[in-house]
């Protein structure tokens, strides 16, 4: 486990936001500890292998850097082998990325993403957004995509155990 600073948000109406991607962040070093990448692509009897859960979790964070102001972590290219509705990934393959570098974006868009979330003025969390077609604020849409990358987080824990893993998280 690695240290990290940890941000401040006192009377920042994202407060509760960055506290769960700093949460986020931690739950994915336990989780993923000891896992390689030939284990991040083993195929689980339902669902995706942690290759696609995590790369899907960075390519969605385009959507939160965008809300905060921040510039992507991953172009459109890198990004569609792991969005909504594409392939399950089995092994090696076109657009299929290492491990290593997915862990390593994904910790590389935490600051960015935590000190744009720290920049936004409630003026800003009260513009329109829209989330598949429904019409709703920014802050709706930043907690929306902040809950779909915990919930995916969640899926490694589950995918480690079936590895044969012990738990990462007490």
């Amino acid at each position: 486990m690695t240290d990290r600073p940890r941000a401040r948000f006192e009377d920042q109406p994202t407060a509760p936001l960055a506290v769960q991607i700093q949460s986020h962040a931690l739950a994915l070093d336990m989780n993923l500890d000891g896992v390689s990448h030939a284990d991040s692509l083993i195929q689980p009897p339902a669902g995706n292998c942690i290759n696609w859960v995590l790369g899907h979790v960075v390519a969605s964070r385009n959507g939160l850097l965008g809300l905060v102001e921040r510039a992507p972590v991953w172009d459109d290219a890198l990004a569609e082998r792991y969005l909504r509705g594409s392939e399950a990934i089995g092994g090696e393959g076109d657009g299929v990325l290492g491990f290593d570098r997915i862990v390593a974006d994904f910790r590389s868009s935490q600051q960015p993403l935590l000190e744009g979330l720290g920049a936004l003025s409630v003026e800003q969390l009260a513009e329109p957004a829209e989330l598949f077609g429904r019409p709703m604020d920014r802050m709706s849409k930043l907690s929306f995509l902040v809950f779909h990358e915990g919930y995916h987080l969640g899926q490694l824990g589950l995918l480690r155990r079936l590895l044969g893993k012990p738990g990462g998280i007490a």
